[in-house]
Order: structure tokens, then C-alpha cells, then sequence
């Protein structure tokens, strides 16, 4: 029988967070959620697709020349290719022609073994640091079956397995991922359904029953939850909204970690880099020592007592 297979975008290698240790991150394409800050947009669709580098595209027009749908054409005002993604079929004819490799075909067929192959040539480093693989998007449960092979014969290697999530999933095909991590980070974007349906496009009942679940089953075959609240300014990081997120939070079995996680627009060329448009190009990045966000921590630690609180994305300690 033919082993299924999981369309991936990215393999990371010597990752620092997102687990304990270095981790190999696999990114699965395609989600179900459109967040409008997402900063992983080649995740998005689970369909492959053509990304052009624009930064470093010289304007040679090699890739018009090479193209038999029409997609690329030379401006006659900047003399810079534009590309027509619309018409691209994925042929990759522009691809090997460009010679400042700024072509690719983002998403390649993987099966679990085959993923599970390519985080096992790390085992040194999980060896020295306490380190292992983990499964990122897009969402990764959309592909849950091949997920979840994959991180059974990690696991089956002894190595160390972690999951991002939206949690946005038939339980089942999230337990099925999930028993075998060490750690689950799980996303809360808003606390109220209809906001988050309108930042999301789709409302939060289904990923709170889940996060309730995951919080009181996932302890019980030794793993933990770390609950994510990305802070986008303008959209969720009112002190109301995140203190109701807490307030949720407080009352979740085993006293998940609540982690605040500060916007950022690292993802915004990407969507250039697709021929999109980012929606929050408005909003500028925050670090962790602004005040408003050292406020809103100071309102988790006090409406959260019993769990810990962390502001960042650094480096995630071993369980313990």
C-alpha cells in the first residue's frame, strides 16, 4: 500500500525555541485559520506554490524568456520582473535559469518516514542539548495522520517531540498528534468568538473545548500544555481581552504555562514574495520591554497566580 504523504514548506534545522534545546522544525502546508498577522504565510494554502525573492531578483528577464504561460514580464518603468502568479501551472521552468536563486516552489511531498529520516540526522545535537523535533505549519493538523507517524517513530527513537497548533481540529485527530509531545504549545488569538472569527475566520468554541481536553489528558502520558496569546496591537492586546484570556486560562487543569507572545512583522515579505498584500502592514513590531506589554503581563501574573507567566518567544526550558 502506498505510504501517505504530507506536503511540507520548510525543514529548520538548529532552532533554539519553540521546545526544549535545538530543534529540528518540520512546517506543514496549509491551514484552516487566515490569521491577518500570520507570519508564516507559505503555510496558508496546503497547495505548492511558485515564490519569487524580489530583493534578489536583478531584472535579467531570463525567467520571461524561459516561461510559456505568460507569468513574467519586464516593467518598462523599473525594468524589474513582474510575475503574474495567477498563470503559473508549477512547471519550475523559471527556476534553474534564475542565477541569483531567487525561484522556488515552496511545499514537497514527505512521507512520515521520510520526515522522520530528516529530523534523526540531528540526533547529535538533541544528544548535547536536550533537543528534538518539532511539527509547525501552517497547521499541522490538517495533515494529522502523516503527523502523527512521524512523531511515533520519533518517539520510538527516543527523541524528544513538540507540536504548534491552532488546536483548530476534531479532537481525535489532535490527541492523535499530541500523546506523543513532550510539549503542545497551543494558540488562543482571542478570547471572544466573533472578534476572533473576524481576525481568524473562524470562531473559537471548537479550540477552547480542546485546549480545556488537551490541559487535563495530555499530563497524564507525561506531557505539558503552553498556552500561546500572540499580542497584535490594535487587534487583541486591549487589557480587557487579555484578561479574560487569563482569566480562562487560570481555571485550565494543571496550571498550563500562559506564554504572551509580542507582534512582530518578520513575515511581511513573504506575502510579497507570493504576490499578496499583508494586511497589517500598519502595525509596527513591539519588544518585550514596552510598556504597554509589561502592563498586560503584570495583569496575567494577577489574574493568573497559580500559573506561570512568561512575555517572548526565547528559548523554552525542559519540562519540569
Amino acid at each position: 500500500m502506498t505510504e501517505k504523504t504530507a506536503v511540507i514548506f520548510d525543514i529548520g534545522r538548529y532552532r533554539n525555541a519553540d521546545g526544549p534545546g535545538i530543534r529540528t522544525i518540520i512546517f506543514f502546508k496549509g491551514c484552516p485559520l487566515g490569521c491577518k498577522w500570520c507570519c508564516n504565510p507559505f503555510g496558508l494554502s496546503k497547495r505548492k506554490q511558485l515564490i519569487v525573492n524580489p530583493f534578489k531578483c536583478t531584472g535579467c528577464g531570463t525567467c520571461a524568456e524561459e516561461c510559456q504561460q505568460g507569468c513574467n514580464a519586464i516593467a518598462a518603468d523599473t525594468h524589474r520582473v513582474v510575475v503574474d502568479f495567477s498563470k503559473c501551472i508549477l512547471c519550475g521552468a523559471c527556476i534553474p535559469p534564475c542565477g541569483v536563486n531567487a525561484r522556488s516552489i515552496s511545499g514537497e511531498e514527505y512521507t512520515a518516514h521520510a520526515l522522520y529520516r530528516e529530523a534523526s540526522k540531528d540526533r547529535a545535537f538533541y544528544r548535547r542539548g536536550g533537543g528534538g523535533v518539532t511539527l509547525s505549519g501552517g497547521e499541522v493538523l490538517m495533515q494529522w495522520e502523516v503527523a502523527s507517524e512521524t512523531l511515533r517513530l520519533c518517539r520510538q527513537d527516543g527523541l524528544d517531540c513538540c507540536m504548534e497548533t491552532s488546536g483548530y481540529a476534531p479532537w481525535d485527530h489532535l490527541w492523535a498528534v499530541a500523546k506523543y509531545c513532550s510539549t503542545v504549545f497551543m494558540d488562543l488569538k482571542h478570547i471572544d468568538s466573533r472578534k476572533h472569527e473576524e481576525l481568524t475566520g473562524v470562531p473559537n468554541g471548537l479550540i477552547l473545548e480542546n485546549m480545556e481536553r488537551l490541559c487535563k489528558e495530555l499530563p497524564g502520558v507525561g506531557g505539558r500544555v503552553i498556552i500561546r496569546l500572540p499580542l497584535v496591537p490594535g487587534y487583541n492586546d486591549d487589557e480587557d481581552s487579555v484578561g479574560r484570556a487569563a482569566a480562562f486560562v487560570s481555571k485550565l487543569e494543571h496550571c498550563p504555562e500562559l506564554n504572551l507572545l509580542p507582534y512582530h512583522d518578520l513575515g511581511e515579505t513573504k506575502y510579497e514574495m507570493m504576490g499578496q498584500e499583508y494586511a497589517l502592514s500598519h502595525v509596527e513590531s513591539r519588544k518585550k520591554l514596552d510598556p504597554h506589554l509589561q502592563e498586560l503581563y503584570a495583569l496575567c501574573q494577577l489574574t493568573a497566580p497559580d500559573n506561570r507567566v512568561s512575555l517572548g518567544g526565547d528559548a523554552i526550558a525542559q519540562k519540569g
